[in-house]
């Protein structure tokens, strides 16, 4: 996910040099790990604009005398906090070797989690129907979209036009530079594989060796990534009704998986679900993007999400499992709005894009993190700092980009197409379905670890 501005990637050319204050750690958690905070510029164009604070946390090498040096890590999004992960879920987050060898290193992004000030929106994110059939709809949508990223800018308040992925890397270099590390490994996962990769565009001989896991090309534009998205996302579907066919331990076992699914989203559409605890019921969007987040983790989703299909279309009907809020966060939008912008060119393109949305994902729907952002920053009002475009990345440290054969999230030709920019990259794929290998498969979070201490 990337285009960095002309004068980004040339670092810090053209800018006033800032000095990055020695960071004060602190003890915090339960696990060992250590809290601090950094000031940076809110613009580093102009860093005579005012600063910002980032949240840090590290988690000091336990084996110091076998060191490898610092390890950034990003668990995605955009908009997800790396300081709890550290702070509070060390040991489930991190394998041992991984802990043994490198000081891992988490910030929350600026204007996201613990750093101030955070990203704030007055009016939830999803707002009128996503996939609109009128012009009226259409327009309604897009009048909604301006109306939130309005009330964005408003609460935000200037950082807004700041929080690009590219502003984002330079804060990591400054806490690289206030570390003291002449260089840096990275473990970027999802969203963090596009921060990761313009961390290394905009400073490759800063990086030993990184791991992209779960890999977003930034030149596959807005039509493209929902559709690819829902593809991956109807044959992860398709590989859950195989193992409710095959498991009985699955609560759908022995029923049509897919005409129940089908059915259910249809009434949804219609009209809301009822589900106990929840008098207003629950809408398709909530029915389809939870399922869309739960096909992304097998091990532990598919389980949620045949109980919630069963009981979401039992007798009487209760969709308490699907009535969790889906709208996307306020950083999440606003930071996906700069990087990944809707380049729908109105209401007939949109509705031309529907079409072959649905007939790519009949069971599904469509409903995916690619569409949301297409239809969410449709009409958005604030200009995008980091549109669409490619990220060459040479001269850098080791990297190895690591793909699913089935990833809903980030399919596995994302992959292959951040490789092709990144020269010299290695590729790995692993068999199976989900987001991650990194969550995902064992073997192959083991495979990411060995290549991280034993690269550069």
């Amino acid at each position: 996910m990337r285009v960095l501005l002309t004068l980004l990637l040339a670092g810090t050319t053209g800018t006033t040099p800032v000095q990055a204050a020695p960071i004060s750690w602190q003890p915090c958690g339960k696990h060992g790990a250590e809290c601090a905070t950094l000031q940076v510029p809110m613009d580093w164009d102009r860093p005579d604009r005012g600063r910002i604070t980032l949240a840090l946390s590290r988690l000091k090498a336990a084996g110091p005398g076998r060191r490898v040096g610092v390890l950034f890590f990003n668990p995605g999004g955009p908009g997800g906090p790396a300081r709890p992960m550290l702070r509070d879920y060390a040991t489930m987050a991190f394998p041992a070797a991984l802990r043994e060898r490198f000081d891992i290193v988490g910030v929350d992004p600026r204007g996201v989690g613990e750093s101030t000030p955070a990203i704030t929106c007055e009016k939830p994110t999803l707002g009128p129907d996503q996939f609109p059939r009128t012009r009226k709809q259409y327009e309604q949508l897009v009048a909604y979209n301006k109306e939130v990223g309005t009330g964005c800018a408003r609460a935000t308040g200037p950082l807004i036009n700041h929080v690009d992925t590219p502003s984002a890397a330079r804060d990591f270099d400054a806490v690289r530079k206030a570390l003291g590390e002449r260089k840096v490994n990275w473990l970027g996962l999802s969203y963090g594989t596009l921060l990761a990769s313009t961390y290394a565009r905009m400073y490759p001989e800063r990086v030993r060796a990184a791991v992209l896991d779960g890999p977003v090309d930034h030149t596959v534009r807005s039509r493209r990534m929902a559709l690819d998205e829902a593809r991956e996302t109807e044959e992860a579907f398709t590989k859950f009704a195989g193992w409710c066919r095959e498991d009985a331990k699955c609560a759908m076992h022995g029923k049509d998986v897919k005409t129940a699914y089908r059915e259910l989203l249809a009434k949804a559409r219609r009209h809301p679900i009822p589900a106990e605890g929840h008098p207003a019921g629950v809408t398709a969007p909530q029915i389809a993007y939870n399922t869309y987040n739960l096909m992304a983790f097998p091990a532990t989703g598919w389980t949620q999400l045949a109980k919630g299909i069963r009981d979401a279309t039992a007798t009487p009907p209760n969709a308490a499992r699907f009535a969790t809020d889906v709208s996307s966060g306020a950083a999440y939008r606003t930071i996906a709005c700069h990087d990944f912008p809707s380049d729908v060119r109105g209401r007939r393109d949109l509705a031309a894009r529907q079409r072959e949305i649905r007939k790519a994902a009949p069971t599904t729907g469509g409903y995916v993190e690619g569409w949301d952002i297409q239809t969410g920053c449709l009409g958005w009002p604030i200009r995008p700092a980091n549109p669409w475009g490619p990220i060459p990345v040479k001269n850098t440290g080791s990297v190895l980009i690591v793909g699913s054969t089935t990833d809903p999230a980030t399919p596995e030709k994302w992959g292959r197409g951040l490789a092709r920019q990144i020269k010299g990259s290695k590729l790995l794929v692993w068999k199976g379905v989900g987001h991650t290998a990194y969550f995902n498969d064992p073997p192959t979070q083991s495979r990411e670890v060995t290549y991280l201490i034993n690269a550069g």
